[in-house]
């Protein structure tokens, strides 16, 4: 009886130690990661440090090759694309790729990036920019961009499979798009090779390969900054299934003593009216703001403007026209003095998905990884990529 219990026992700590680890699964991803670094672009600056082929991106025929390429000024010209340098190149075809023998060599502008770089001609006769190279090394050029390389090494390898997680996941829902993410916050911040620091890359390095999934499919994996409590299910602000349980939203006691668990903020009203207005029609004066409804993590749902008109208005197209950085999050509360709205709120950012500052406090209390995201994700399982 005694060995029976003692074996059961061995079973469970084998089960419990698989659950704080990833495991091995087969998923298809895309073998590269497609980032858009400009768009509608009329001219940019691009230089390639060491020897280098020019391809057609359909059929990769070879255009030119050189051995290094010196500051050029690349602009789209009614036939296609123009390279000056000492020598103007003209290659009248829509999209050229650039493919370096060394890596990382190849210049946008100041920043050095790895890979391959994409130039497409536009419908509008503008420039996109696209970087194509692997998952870890995108994820390397984002995690500094995202999170502070001084933080516990926990907390930045959660983010690190955060952020691969979000970049396959778009990957996948963009597959037939040019570009999968883009360079900016609408996506992930991305910097190339100078958005690398070694901390950060090591915690890459650390978890390569390792994403979060559910059900069998790849997560949504959102992160923000601070969520003031509790962070927001997903389905409030995107159209993604409301049954998704590992973005429901949870409670959240680890970021109170963030700098961002409260904030205070003082506007005009006559800042309010002027941006209302742009945003949508004339409101006029505005003598009251009422809160509609709030959801369960106590964030505004719907608020209603009495002006000279009266508008009702969802509380993200609030903060959207107003501005993130006016109002840090739609969790707040809304009093008017002296021709000023006084807004006392909580948390910075959407609020689905990992709070970063609270996964901050529970990586210096002790958790790690695993544990971190298993309680801003509840149900995903952490994976290995094959």
């Amino acid at each position: 009886m005694r060995k029976s219990f003692i074996s059961v026992l061995f079973v469970f700590a084998i089960l419990f130690c698989l659950s704080e680890q990833a495991y091995s699964l087969s998923v298809a991803v895309p073998d590269k990661i497609r980032v858009a670094i400009a768009e509608d672009a009329e001219e940019i600056e691009l230089a390639v440090k060491g020897p280098y082929k020019i391809t057609t991106i359909e059929t990769g025929e070879v255009l030119k090759e050189g051995e290094v390429l010196w500051q050029a000024k690349v602009r789209p010209f009614e036939h296609g694309i123009h390279f000056r340098t000492f020598k103007d190149d003209y290659f009248k075809i829509y999209g050229i790729e650039i493919i370096p023998a060394r890596d990382p060599s190849i210049y946008v502008g100041k920043c050095l990036y790895r890979g391959r770089l994409q130039l497409i001609k536009t419908k509008q006769g503008l420039l996109s920019v696209i970087n194509v190279l692997n998952i870890e090394d995108y994820i390397k050029g984002v995690l500094y961009n995202e999170i502070s390389h001084r933080w516990p090494p926990e907390v930045i390898k959660a983010q690190a499979i955060a952020s691969r997680t979000f970049a396959i996941y778009q990957a996948q829902q963009r597959s037939d798009k040019e570009y999968y993410l883009r360079a900016d916050v609408s996506s992930q911040v991305y910097r190339g090779v100078f958005g690398e620091k070694f901390r950060t890359s090591k915690a890459v390095d650390e978890t390569a390969g390792q994403i979060l999934m559910y059900r069998g499919k790849v997560l949504p994996a959102f992160f923000h900054a601070a969520c003031g409590g509790r962070t927001e299910k997903a389905s409030r602000l995107w159209k993604i299934s409301s049954r998704l349980k590992p973005l429901k939203g949870v409670n959240c006691p680890f970021c109170r003593n963030s700098p961002y668990f409260m904030w205070v903020k003082t506007v005009p009203l006559e800042d309010i009216e002027s941006k209302i207005a742009i945003g949508r029609k004339r409101a006029g004066k505005i003598k009251h703001i009422k809160v509609l409804s709030r959801d369960r993590s106590g964030r505004l749902k719907k608020l209603k403007i009495y002006a000279d008109r009266i508008i009702s208005m969802d509380a993200k197209e609030f903060r959207n026209i107003l501005g993130a950085r006016v109002l840090n999050s739609t969790n707040f509360s809304i009093s008017i003095e002296d021709n000023q709205a006084h807004f006392k709120g909580y948390g910075w950012g959407h609020g689905v998905g990992m709070c970063q500052w609270g996964a901050f406090s529970m990586a210096k209390k002790g958790y790690n990884c695993y544990q971190i995201l298993r309680h801003y994700y509840p149900g995903a399982k952490v994976v290995r990529l094959k």
